[in-house]
């Protein structure tokens, strides 16, 4: 079995502090995964009257960070990964040399920014969070010269289901997931790989999906889950909703390890008895006989 492709999404977990986005990008590749993920974001499209307006221009990226983050991921030897805010920030990662994309949820729909992608990009990761069927399909034959088109799976809700109140703790609960959704998409579109964009706040969802098929994991990383609410009550201060769904350095390293255990589960692609079974059946098959 080919191994699962994992993705760390920083996402908005670095603060807009490139120390930690560096530390991140060393713990993501030191726990095994494929590729470290940012979002590119846009000042100069942050409406003025966004209430996360002044968070949003925290942790957008820079041309020259985002130049510094792909230096530092290749001097570690780690892969990175780009969702481009819009067409200009696409085309500056094209002209930095970046081959694999991320087209994020909010941007399927966006015509002008997949038109310029399809045969730009080699690799391209397409979430599909709220988009229906057509749209889905539309965008597909928008990336038709692509020569490998990933769809993931994905709910745009932060966290993925709600959170349920029993005896005083709070349990995620999974019944948003919707994994089906995501059998869907491999029926329809053959033709693509087809993966898992998780929002859900464990590592139980990522794992799941690869028993069910998954090409493709992506999962939000952090330093600490914590750090919004810590932030807050210190300085005051709105630290984003990409923390809740994140995880942490020791259950990304676990995940990727559970990950590689149910890829191992699914043994080789053909009918092939296991080595025990051949030891074991002529004596078990003689002591049935009648």
């Amino acid at each position: 079995m080919e191994n699962t492709i994992i993705i760390a999404e920083v996402g908005e977990c670095f603060n807009g502090e490139m120390d930690t986005a560096y530390k991140l990008i060393h713990l993501a590749n030191k726990g095994g995964c494929d590729f470290i993920k940012f979002q590119t974001l846009d000042k100069e499209g942050i409406d003025k009257n966004d209430p996360e307006r002044d968070w949003f221009n925290k942790v957008s990226l820079s041309d020259n960070q985002i130049k510094d983050l792909m230096s530092f991921s290749k001097k570690n030897g780690a892969n990175i990964l780009f969702s481009p805010e819009n067409l200009k920030k696409a085309k500056l990662l094209y002209n930095l040399g970046n081959d694999s994309i991320k087209i994020a949820s909010s941007s399927i729909i966006d015509r002008e920014l997949l038109t310029y992608v399809n045969g730009n990009f080699k690799k391209v990761f397409l979430s599909t969070g709220m988009a229906s069927l057509d749209e889905i399909s539309y965008a597909i034959k928008l990336l038709s010269k692509t020569k490998e088109l990933i769809l993931l799976h994905c709910i745009s809700e932060y966290p993925t289901g709600p959170l349920l109140e029993k005896r005083g703790l709070k349990a995620l609960s999974h019944e948003n997931v919707r994994f089906n959704m995501m059998r869907i998409l491999m029926d329809l579109f053959p033709q693509c790989k087809v993966g898992y964009s998780d929002h859900t706040s464990g590592i139980l969802a990522p794992i799941v999906a690869v028993a069910l098929g998954a090409k493709v994991i992506e999962k939000h990383i952090t330093l600490d889950r914590e750090t919004p609410i810590k932030n807050y009550l210190s300085k005051k201060e709105y630290q984003g909703t990409d923390h809740i769904v994140s995880i942490e350095p020791n259950d990304l390293e676990q995940m990727v390890k559970n990950i590689r255990e149910v890829e191992k589960m699914f043994g080789p692609d053909k009918w092939l008895r296991t080595d025990g079974e051949l030891i074991l059946k002529e004596f078990l098959r003689e002591r049935f006989k009648h």
